[in-house]
């Protein structure tokens, strides 16, 4: 039990259904998993995607832990039932907010072994949300403190103990060291995004799992100087990562379609219309790094950002988000409302249309409607 075990199976064959075994001393369980087809195939298929697992209302299964157990079983159970070839789960897995990894990792566990069952036989594939923070806080004298991302990064950080708790793949960017205001170039200041920024491939189809509450500073739009990231914000080396890595897609013949995840919804429409890429309207808000900050605003990063996935793509097909606990979609188009009244920044031209679909009903408290300009 001490022991965390990660074992690579090399030369299986395409679309094929394998019995495996787990022994245990005397103890030994059979399981199945079936392989992905070859690559570019055109083959139809049914995968599951959704988002934030946290405890609800209820008791019981509801909230063992900081997880919705009672729910997590059901949405495995009916994505077992409708044949998913795998599971996206873009963030918020658990309440978290902690500042132990011990406790962290316990709640991890919690919503892993809700999930055994049927995790056995179906792949899933963990993104990272704003309640995976797992802080360091400082006591100012206000009620909730001065909280930032833990450190020291390489040991104790949110990103750390994710990818110690998650298998996934491990192509995404190395860090935000070396942006333009990394304050000392050539050192380590940043945390890794090993497996929780990365893209897999699945017959003709990729997903691209970001991580839009990376280096996350809770406190930070309350006390600017204490340094961090925003809620919802995609900082520079992740976007020329997933540009880079988009347009590496494209040119590939073995893929048709792309799908685009991250936590925070580019518009969001019932919950976080306060924060996410939108922050009621308000271009101020945005990262700082060692006091001083960065030059994009939220809603021109958002922009920035949906260039790269809309305009310099042909293959996205829609934006996967969460964060909001309830289920929209909304079609992004050059005639839909996305700027407050007194914008005064350039605005973006989209030149096609892409869906963005939410599903943030994993079990969380659910959130109502709100009125945006786009809704």
């Amino acid at each position: 039990a001490s022991k965390h075990h990660e074992i690579e199976v090399k030369n299986l064959k395409p679309g094929t259904k394998y019995v495996y075994q787990v022994i245990c001393g005397d103890l030994t369980r059979s399981y199945e998993l079936r392989t992905a087809p070859r690559e570019g195939s055109d083959e139809a298929f049914t995968f599951a995607y959704t988002s934030d697992s946290r405890h609800g209302k209820g008791g019981g299964e509801r909230d063992i832990h900081g997880v919705n157990a009672y729910i997590m079983k059901r949405i495995f159970a009916a994505a077992s039932h409708h044949d998913a070839r795998f599971m996206q789960f873009t963030g918020d897995l658990i309440d978290g907010y902690l500042n132990h990894p011990d406790e962290m990792k316990l709640q991890y566990a919690n919503w892993k072994r809700a999930v055994e069952p049927y995790a056995h036989y179906l792949p899933f594939y963990a993104g990272f949300g704003n309640h995976e923070a797992l802080t360091t806080v400082f006591n100012d004298g206000s009620k909730y403190g001065v909280s930032v991302d833990r450190f020291p990064y390489d040991s104790g950080s949110a990103e750390k103990v994710f990818a110690e708790m998650f298998v996934n793949p491990e192509n995404g960017p190395v860090s935000e060291d070396g942006a333009s205001y990394d304050p000392e170039p050539g050192v380590r200041n940043f945390p890794s995004y090993k497996e929780n920024a990365f893209y897999y491939t699945y017959a003709n189809v990729a997903i691209v799992s970001l991580n839009s509450d990376y280096w996350y500073s809770p406190s930070l739009q309350y006390n600017p100087e204490i340094s961090g990231n925003l809620h919802g914000y995609i900082m520079n080396q992740q976007l020329a990562w997933l540009r880079k890595t988009l347009s590496n897609l494209e040119k590939n013949q073995n893929i048709d379609h792309i799908l685009v995840t991250q936590h925070t919804p580019a518009f969001p429409n019932g919950g976080h219309v306060d924060d996410d890429m939108w922050y009621d309207g308000n271009n101020k808000p945005r990262p700082y790094v060692n006091g001083e900050q960065v030059e994009k605003g939220i809603i021109e990063r958002r922009d920035e950002y949906l260039d790269v996935v809309i305009n310099q793509s042909d293959k996205v097909r829609a934006i996967l988000t969460g964060d909001e606990h309830n289920y929209n979609k909304i079609k992004i188009a050059q005639d839909m409302p996305r700027y407050p009244d007194d914008y005064e920044q350039e605005k973006l031209t989209l030149e096609r249309a892409v869906w963005q679909i939410n599903n943030g009903a994993a079990g969380a408290p659910y959130y109502a409607k709100e009125k945006t300009p786009w809704m």
